[in-house]
């Protein structure tokens, strides 16, 4: 006698858990002051986003106080989108940023080789944050949550 399953790939088993690449909403769960690699100050965000079917995802994402123009495209577009565009135009920005939330664009980096062998798994990460509305951003309410693309 023997055991029946259904086997997966590598490459299944990698992206197992991981939402598919698109625009979210999310919502701030924790902002902490840390210093990057290059000695520069950021913010490690830790986020909750849902994806269509209101499913819970959560990632880390981090907000880097640089002179680099790509850190600061990304932190003028998380700005915007939770509603401190006033405060990013005079250059601060509060602490705390918990329960702030807008939209994010999500994508999936593939799988890495660690520098002492073997690999890291592939994880989503965020792109960039959307510029919009932010005050129509919500989380949903799984009690009332529709999904208007569910085929039926």
């Amino acid at each position: 006698m023997s055991y029946s399953f259904q086997p997966l790939t590598d490459e299944e088993l990698d992206s197992y858990g991981l939402m598919e690449s698109g625009i979210y909403n999310f919502e701030v769960n924790k902002a902490t002051r840390k210093t990057s690699k290059n000695g520069n100050p950021m913010c490690e965000l830790q986020l909750t986003v849902w994806d269509n079917s209101g499913k819970t995802y959560y990632l880390f994402d981090y907000l880097v106080f640089s002179s680099v123009n790509l850190n600061i495209k990304k932190l003028s577009h998380f700005c915007k989108s939770v509603g401190l565009h006033e405060e990013y135009k005079k250059g601060q920005i509060p602490e705390e940023l918990q329960g702030l939330s807008g939209s994010v664009e999500i994508g999936i980096q593939e799988s890495q080789p660690k520098p002492n062998g073997g690999y890291y798994p592939s994880k989503n990460v965020v792109i960039d944050y959307i510029v919009g509305d932010s005050s129509k951003t919500t989380k949903p309410d799984n009690d009332n949550f529709i999904n208007d693309e569910l085929p039926f």
